[in-house]
């Protein structure tokens, strides 16, 4: 990872963006101060690091063995999968034809439970879109009585560099007026790593009678503005102008034409699943010579969250569609190449979120106080949740390199 990255989680803000709130039970603290990982204060309590023959990871772990799931989850996962290779543990993606259900990943989870106190992983995602790479908690052993059934999710990562911190509680449902069962839960996209603002300055104009862009962002895209400049005039705001999109995210207040308002401080928010994309399109056509693109959701000190990980931009002449220009994050980060640690403080008050060592999000704890098991999982998703699935999957690999459990100096947990 770039040192000079870094900056970007200093004092990070631990927010819903302040457009929603869905944090659980009492108000989300949200601290918006930085507080680096002093490792002085913890003694490590379990570890496994992989130093050992593929056999022994037995020993420590349980692994899925070819069960339904879920409908989210493409394939089933199997303990062959799951391979110690030069003490690393990698869960290995494979499609074969042979396979009813084509496609096969893996899942493991400890036997021991565990408590209170500091937990990381050392990982590289499996290096294409379609991929979930997780380190979370679950109650494999139960849940004592009048204790909510509780996930945790440290890092439910998508390449290039998408992370997902999750709180799910799973005892509280209900059915919505659709006839949807849902649940509490508390769930927020951290893409740091790209820029906010695009400038793509053509060699030379052309003549569009349309323009688009699209993405396979895993999650929604946020768009702040969308400009296309007619010699300096902003031609996506002409009256002659027509903007049609993906649609809208349902848990957002986001309007489409908060895209092509020219006030950055509205953002359309794009549907969350399959491609992304929206359209300009004018009654007579338009000498195009630049398109300007601001995206994301500014943080503290000048960071940001939910960054597009691609775009095409395209304009239609009148005939045929052809290419301005491609963006892809994995440019300036990309989670598939480079290990990064994923760690998470819990207590009874607070969860803490951590990126190599540094903060970037805390939640308060309203609903986790039971033993949890912790699990690594590599799971390829249906409905382009973690962006579309292609045969670009078929041999990544989610790598661990080790795994960490600390309680706090001078505490009984």
């Amino acid at each position: 990872m770039r040192i000079y990255l870094f900056a970007l989680l200093v004092a990070l803000i631990a927010c819903s963006d302040g457009v929603t709130d869905k944090s659980i039970g009492r108000e989300n603290p949200q601290a918006y101060r930085y507080d680096g990982l002093d490792m002085s204060e913890w003694e490590l309590a379990w570890a496994d690091e992989f130093d050992y023959d593929d056999a022994q990871l037995d020993e420590n772990w349980l692994s899925k063995q070819g069960d339904f799931e879920s409908d989210w989850v493409k394939g089933r996962r199997w303990r062959k999968n799951a391979v110690v290779v030069d003490g690393v543990l990698e869960l290995r993606n494979e499609r074969n034809e042979d396979d009813p259900h084509l496609w096969s990943s893996a899942s493991v989870w400890t036997k021991e439970s565990f408590g209170y106190g500091y937990y990381e992983a050392r990982y590289k995602y499996a290096g294409a879109y379609g991929t979930n790479n997780s380190f979370w908690f679950w109650p494999e052993n139960g849940t004592p009585e009048g204790q909510k059934e509780c996930e945790i999710d440290v890092n439910e990562g998508h390449y290039p560099n998408i992370m997902n911190t999750n709180i799910h509680n799973w005892t509280d449902t209900w059915v919505t007026p659709s006839g949807r069962k849902t649940h509490h839960d508390d769930q927020l996209h951290h893409t740091l790593f790209g820029e906010p603002e695009h400038t793509i300055a053509l060699e030379a104009p052309v003549l569009a009678e349309k323009v688009r862009l699209r993405s396979s962002n895993p999650a929604s895209i946020h768009i702040r503005e969308f400009r296309v400049l007619s010699a300096g005039e902003n031609v996506a705001r002409a009256e002659d102008a027509t903007l049609t999109t993906v649609g809208v995210f349902d848990r957002l207040p986001s309007k489409e034409e908060y895209a092509v308002d020219d006030n950055p401080d509205t953002r359309w928010v794009s549907a969350k699943h399959g491609p992304k994309w929206l359209q300009l399109e004018w009654a007579e056509p338009k000498s195009i010579d630049a398109i300007e693109l601001v995206n994301g959701w500014p943080q503290a000190n000048g960071a940001h969250r939910n960054l597009i990980a691609d775009y095409t931009l395209e304009y239609f002449d009148g005939e045929t569609w052809s290419e301005i220009t491609t963006y892809n994050a994995s440019e300036i980060a990309d989670f598939s190449e480079d290990y990064h640690t994923f760690g998470l403080e819990w207590n009874e008050d607070y969860f803490k979120w951590y990126l190599d060592g540094e903060l970037f999000h805390t939640l308060r704890n309203d609903v986790c106080f039971t033993d949890v098991s912790m699990l690594l999982s590599m799971a390829i998703l249906n409905a382009d949740i973690a962006g579309p699935v292609t045969d670009a999957i078929d041999g990544t690999s989610m790598k661990v390199d080790y795994v960490r459990y600390y309680t706090r100096r001078g505490e009984d947990n």
